[in-house]
């Protein structure tokens, strides 16, 4: 077990990000495009080529500090006020001038969209920014956050090296949940300052979304089911269950509604950062853990979800709140005195519970998606401590728990190759209809 693995696997897969981490990148790769062109005058066009799955998870879900929804706003804002120096915080400093000069630019068609060219990577974004003189570009692929080409009115100024996307293809890496144990047990934890800056970034969020009203208050309602009608669920009043699912649904309440309110995302995605934190936190309040056996169960709980997640593939059909849940089920189990055996027990039943369930956009209703797999993960990880598991005669679990996260892997690249685009054009449609 290689410590500097798994050190370096936390650096790259945990990124502070602002607002719902797809049109995020749009609007980041529309500021690196913007810079490209130069400030001297005002954008008058932006054209964008994007992957099914940007388009799909930017269409419902809020940008944060605007009332407004979509990949074309989200590659105005981008264009008109994002700073790239930011990265996924692209849009931080963004004010009131600049959302109206966003929306004028779409409202006037002058924003185009277009699918990504065929064989293109499932996470591809693809911005051209044109002033009166100049024309910028730049795409981002792979990684949220990953520029691999800038130009300058058709100069190339910027190739990434190839190098950089080897090992993010999605496919399986050679993580083990075993190995991945002895890290988290065994790591000095004076090294794990990102996992106390996960805790403190994600806390606030889910601090936020109880004590106001966002979304569908998914995490109020269940925190007032708990204690009678009052607001803030504590451990006198609420099962382990109620209180995890509560404070978690209602970070992501906060989040998709646009929260302008920072959060530490796992695999590219701010809810699976949540799902992997906020409920192993609450668990551990819930159980008055010490300080150490928290770091250690949140590094297990987010490495799990990282691996787990590069099975889905990092942009997929499956929803990532599974895959954030089965890590989170992990953590709670370390928290419960439970050892490798009962984490390996909680991912199966895991995996026998939420399978299947698909994304079908960032929204609101995230909220419900994600307090669904915290339900599963407690219940998972209760079974698990009990030495039950499910039967490798049953579905798609196997003997080897690798051999199940493989499994998950062939549903969602072989089993669900179209769903993507089927979820796209049902979106698309339905909105027409509505129009």
């Amino acid at each position: 077990m290689n410590q500097e693995y798994y050190l370096q696997q936390l650096e790259e897969e945990l990124v502070i990000a602002l607002g719902c981490t797809e049109p995020v990148s749009v609007a980041f790769a529309a500021a690196l495009a913007r810079k490209e062109a130069g400030y001297d005058d005002p954008v008058e066009s932006i054209e964008l080529q994007a992957s099914v799955n940007i388009y799909k998870n930017a269409m419902s879900v809020f940008i944060p500090g605007t009332n407004d929804m979509g990949a074309a706003m989200a590659a105005a804002l981008g264009a008109v006020g994002g700073d790239p120096s930011l990265d996924l915080q692209v849009l931080q400093s963004i004010g009131e001038e600049d959302i109206v000069t966003a929306r004028k630019l779409c409202a006037e068609g002058k924003v185009s969209l277009d699918l990504a060219p065929r064989g293109a990577p499932s996470l591809y974004i693809d911005v051209t920014v044109r002033t009166k003189d100049h024309r910028g570009r730049a795409v981002v692929a792979w990684k949220h956050d990953l520029v691999m080409e800038l130009e300058r009115d058709g100069v190339q100024t910027f190739l990434n090296d190839t190098s950089q996307v080897q090992g993010l293809t999605d496919s399986i890496t050679v993580d083990d949940l075993r190995d991945i144990w002895d890290f988290a047990t065994t790591v000095d934890v004076d090294k794990l300052d990102l996992i106390r800056q996960t805790i403190d970034l994600n806390d606030k969020i889910a601090v936020e979304g109880m004590s106001g009203s966002y979304g569908l208050e998914v995490g109020r309602s269940i925190a007032k089911a708990c204690r009678g009608g009052k607001d803030v669920p504590d451990v006198e009043c609420c099962s382990l269950s109620d209180y995890c699912a509560a404070w978690t649904a209602a970070a992501t309440d906060a989040r998709m509604v646009g929260v302008s309110l920072p959060v530490m995302s796992n695999s590219g995605s701010g809810n699976q950062g949540l799902t992997a934190t906020i409920p192993v936190l609450s668990a551990a309040r819930f159980l008055g853990s010490a300080e150490e056996e928290l770091l250690r169960a949140q590094t297990l709980s987010h490495l799990i979800a990282v691996h787990v997640k590069k099975s889905f593939g990092r942009l997929s059909p499956l929803c990532g709140a599974t895959a954030a849940g089965v890590g989170a089920s992990a953590g709670i189990v370390m928290l419960q005195g439970g050892d490798i055996e009962h984490v390996i027990a909680a991912v199966q039943n895991m995996f026998g519970t939420v399978t299947g369930m698909i994304c079908d956009g960032a929204k609101p209703g995230c909220s419900l998606k994600v307090s669904a797999c915290i339900y599963a993960a407690v219940q998972a990880a209760a079974v698990a401590m009990q030495g039950k598991q499910i039967a490798p005669t049953d579905g798609v679990i196997e003997c080897d728990v690798e051999e199940t996260i493989k499994n998950m892997e062939r549903i969602s690249k072989e089993g669900m190759d179209n769903m993507d685009e089927l979820l796209f054009n049902i979106m698309m449609n339905k909105k027409n209809e509505n129009a």
